[in-house]
C-alpha cells in the first residue's frame, strides 16, 4: 500500500504544479527578476501548493491505513498548514510585514511542539538529557529557523528540491536501517512530494516554490526530526548533520548580515550558493554540487552518529567546520558587486 500512496503523491505534485503553472501564467502571476535575483526571466511562481496538498494527501493516507500516529498526523499538518497560508499570502503579497510572519512563525512552531508534548531528552556528549523548558526553547526557535532558512536559501532552480531530496531519501534509508517505527514513509512521502515538482523547477525553472513550499518544507522536516527524537534522537542528529549546507551557508549570511548592520527583511545577493551560482547556467552546478555534499560528505559522518561510532557533537563539529570555511570563503553575507 506504501508503495500506491508514494506513486499518487508523485502523481498529484506532478499535475498540481502543471496546473498551478498554467494558472500563474493565465493570471500573469510572474516573478520578475529584478537586481537581487539570480533568475533571469519572468517565471510563474507558486508551485509550492503542489508539494503542501500532495504531501498533506499522502499524510493522510497512512493515517486512514493506521502506518502513522495522529498525534504527529497533527503535529505536522495543523501547524504546517499555518506556514503554509502565512507563506501563500506573502507570495500574494498580502502579508508584506516581516514581523507579522515571524509571530506566525513563532506561533506554528509552539503549536507543534504542544501536540508533540515538548522536546524529548536528547543525547549531548555521553549523557542524554532532558532539559525542559529550555529545551522547549530551543526547539522552538529550531522551527523557525529551519522556516525561514530555507525560504532564504531557495534563490535559484532546483536547490531546496535537491536539499530536500537528498536528505529526506538518506532519512529513509537510515530508518529504515536504524529504527523499527514507521516514520521512514513520513519522510518518503515528503521526497514524493518534492519529486512531482522538481521536473518543473530544474533549471531552467519553469515555475518556483514560492515562500508556500519552501518555508513548509523546512518547517516540516524540522517537525519531523522532532517527532523522531521521541525514539531515535541520534537520528534527529543525523538530520541537523544533514541539512548543514543550507544551516551553516544561512546561519554565516545572517551573522555577517547583523555585523554589517543590514536590514535582514530586505531581499539580497549574499548568501555563498548566489556568489557561486551568479549566471543562470551554474544553477545546476549548484544544486548538485549540494547533493554531492549530502551524499559524500555528510551522509557517512551522520551514519556514524546514528550506529554510535562517534559523538552527535563530534559529528556536527566534522560536518560543519569544512562547510563554516567554505561559507567564509566564498563570501557569504557579504553583497554581490
Amino acid at each position: 500500500m506504501i508503495f500506491l500512496i508514494v506513486t499518487a503523491t508523485i502523481a498529484i505534485s506532478f499535475v498540481l504544479t502543471h496546473l498551478m503553472r498554467k494558472n500563474a501564467i493565465k493570471r500573469n502571476k510572474f516573478d520578475i527578476p529584478n537586481e537581487r535575483s539570480s533568475h533571469q526571466n519572468p517565471t510563474p511562481r507558486g508551485g509550492g501548493v503542489a508539494v503542501v496538498a500532495a504531501f498533506v494527501f499522502g499524510l493522510l493516507g497512512l493515517l486512514i491505513q493506521g502506518d502513522f500516529a495522529s498525534k504527529s498526523f497533527y503535529a505536522i499538518v495543523l501547524p504546517g498548514s499555518l506556514v503554509a497560508i502565512i507563506g501563500y499570502l506573502d507570495d500574494l503579497g498580502r502579508v508584506t510585514a516581516a514581523r507579522l510572519r515571524l509571530i506566525g512563525h513563532f506561533v506554528a512552531a509552539i503549536i507543534a511542539l504542544y501536540i508533540l508534548g515538548g522536546l524529548s531528552p536528547m543525547p549531548l556528549f555521553t549523557e542524554t538529557l532532558d532539559l525542559g523548558l529550555v529545551g522547549n526553547i530551543i526547539a522552538v526557535l529550531f522551527l523557525v529557523w529551519m522556516l525561514n532558512l530555507f525560504n532564504f536559501m531557495d534563490g535559484i532552480d532546483s536547490i531546496t528540491g535537491v536539499e530536500a531530496l537528498t536528505s529526506c531519501l538518506i532519512l529513509t534509508i537510515f530508518l529504515i536501517n536504524k529504527s523499527e517505527t514507521e516514520l521512514w514513509r513520513v519522510s518518503a512521502l515528503l521526497c514524493a512530494a518534492v519529486v512531482g515538482f522538481l521536473y518543473f523547477n530544474w533549471p531552467p525553472a519553469r515555475i518556483f516554490l514560492g515562500d508556500i513550499g519552501s518555508g513548509f518544507i523546512g518547517f516540516t522536516i524540522g517537525v519531523i526530526s522532532l517527532v523522531i527524537a521521541r525514539s531515535q534522537p541520534l537520528i534527529t542528529w543525523a538530520v541537523i548533520i544533514l541539512l548543514g549546507v543550507f544551516i551553516v551557508d544561512a546561519t554565516v549570511t545572517l551573522i555577517r548580515r547583523l555585523i554589517d548592520r543590514q536590514q535582514i527583511s530586505a531581499a539580497h545577493r549574499s548568501h555563498a550558493f548566489q556568489h557561486l551560482a551568479s549566471s543562470a547556467d551554474r544553477h545546476l552546478k549548484v544544486s548538485l554540487s549540494i547533493a554531492a555534499v549530502n551524499i559524500f560528505w555528510l551522509a557517512p559522518i551522520a551514519w556514524l552518529v546514528v550506529d554510535q561510532r562517534i559523538l552527535p557533537i563530534i559529528g556536527v563539529g566534522l560536518a560543519y567546520i569544512p562547510l563554516l570555511v567554505l561559507a567564509i570563503y566564498f563570501k557569504a553575507g557579504k553583497t554581490v558587486s
